[in-house]
């Protein structure tokens, strides 16, 4: 006897439940749904020293996961018929890292190069967003040999996977056009100088850069016909040009003796009036790779800010700002690294903020120099979110406030030191905000915060607000 048919509700139910399958079939691709990703071999270097890189850094986890990269036989073909892109000696222009991304069907498109930068090698990358051609990251490093810069990849590709998440559609458009030369100015020297000088700009966060290869007279003129309605943004991309921009910006270098210097202006191409603009001198490729940070934040109108990944860089920001006449310092850690006996100079009153970027970053303690940071009188160190200071057993403090400011900021974590978290002297204040100071320490008197007042040493006890009494607090200065 054959079963009966099937009774309406049945039908509907069953055709409820495929469009429902289907639906969230649908949506579940459309969230793992990713894009391409095409990393072209980095020019310059020696041999295969380029490819080797950009296929190390294809391999990274976080790339992996907020892109698919496109593979590098794919690229490598593209490129071999590309007769544009220099690989041994040159640099890639944006028009032609666009044309091979285009071409293998990436939607990103890193490209990088290779310059020696006295004993060691200077790193530099850009990515570019195919379909506006904006430059939505990029990154700088130094390293002497490959094995060395393997472990600067991660960080790499972390600040590459944050870019591409980032919303940047309501900043200024800032078009970046090739540097003019003067004076018998090193034209790749001021190439590799640009492209610096355009990632602070980014990291800055306060423009989108727009790289072109049109002079700045040609840009002016695009913005004139597209301000009468000859051209629109949706054509512009389409010969090449990428979104109009509100702003362009304008960079000379020149040849002065044995002087080289750089001329930067932002250009309101409404207005035609410069709405920012420095010049800068530098002796060498080594000391423009640092003023070009300067620079960018005398562009942004900011405070003095530095990114440093390293130890080395970390130290030259700490002589700059004791060298320096500002009032307000920014570090911001882009790598993790060992370093010993960080000191302040006293003296002008200078504050000094220091916070990682992105994932948390620590600075481990070296030993053998006494604490790991001096805070003298007239220094507010404030360390900010994203943050690790650890102790390596070193019987040292992490942090000696002695006449100065310290302040603790969510975020932050101070750990691992057999002396103390914070050492506290005469005429000294400490305020928390907020962080952790590991209770775990391993020092018999002062676990967490020691406090001491001239012949006189008191403890501190592990405790929410480590429990450091008004006549303490007072004698050694303040805690909040």
């Amino acid at each position: 006897m054959p079963p009966p048919p099937p009774r309406p509700e049945s039908l509907r139910i069953a055709r409820f439940s495929c469009n429902l399958i289907a639906l969230l079939f649908a949506l579940t691709s459309a969230a793992f749904a990713k894009d391409n990703l095409a990393i072209l071999p980095f020019t310059g270097g020696v041999g295969e020293e380029g490819e080797t890189i950009a296929e190390l850094f294809s391999f990274e986890r976080e790339l992996t996961t907020a892109f698919n990269p496109v593979p590098r036989t794919s690229i490598n073909r593209a490129i071999a018929g590309e007769q544009r892109f220099q690989y041994e000696s040159g640099l890639t222009d944006p028009d032609t890292a666009v044309a091979l991304g285009k071409q293998i069907g990436a939607q990103y498109v890193v490209s990088g190069s290779i310059t020696a930068l006295g004993s060691q090698k200077l790193l530099i990358i850009g990515i570019l967003k195919i379909d506006d051609l904006r430059q939505i990251a990029g990154d700088i490093q130094t390293y002497t040999d490959i094995e060395e810069i393997e472990g600067k990849l991660p960080g790499m590709a972390h600040a590459i996977a944050q870019a591409a998440r980032a919303d940047a559609s309501k900043l200024p458009r800032l078009a970046a056009p090739p540097v003019a030369l003067s004076g018998g100015a090193d034209p790749r020297a001021a190439d590799v100088l640009a492209r610096i000088l355009a990632i602070h700009i980014i990291r800055r966060g306060k423009y989108v850069v727009y790289p072109r290869t049109a002079s700045l007279e040609q840009i002016q003129d695009e913005y004139a016909n597209q301000f009468s309605g000859d051209t629109t943004d949706e054509n512009l991309p389409d010969i090449g040009r990428g979104a109009n921009p509100d702003l362009a910006l304008s960079v000379t270098a020149r040849k002065l003796g044995n002087r080289n210097m750089f001329n930067a202006a932002i250009i309101n191409l409404v207005t035609g009036v410069q709405e920012a603009g420095k010049a800068v001198s530098y002796q060498s490729l080594e000391d423009g790779v640092t003023v070009m940070e300067d620079l960018a934040f005398a562009l942004n109108g900011r405070e003095w800010e530095r990114v440093v990944s390293d130890a080395t860089a970390f130290d030259q920001a700490v002589a700059a700002i004791n060298a320096g006449r500002k009032e307000n310092y920014t570090i911001i850690l882009s790598g993790s690294f060992t370093a010993a006996r960080v000191a302040f100079s006293d003296g002008a009153a200078k504050t000094v903020t220091l916070k990682g970027e992105g994932a948390a970053r620590t600075i481990t303690n070296r030993g053998g120099g006494g604490a790991l940071f001096r805070v003298p009188a007239g220094i507010t160190l404030v360390l900010d979110s994203s943050l690790v200071l650890d102790g390596n057993k070193k019987r040292e403090s992490l942090v000696l406030v002695n006449g100065g400011t310290l302040t603790m900021k969510a975020g932050v974590t101070l750990r691992n030191s057999a002396y103390s978290g914070v050492s506290v002297g005469r005429g000294s204040f400490v305020k928390r905000e907020g962080g952790t100071i590991d209770a775990a320490n391993t020092a018999k008197r002062g676990r967490v915060v020691y406090v001491y007042d001239g012949k006189k040493e008191r403890d501190s006890a592990a405790g929410p607000r480590d429990n450091l009494d008004s006549s303490v607090s007072g004698k050694a200065g303040g805690w909040e």
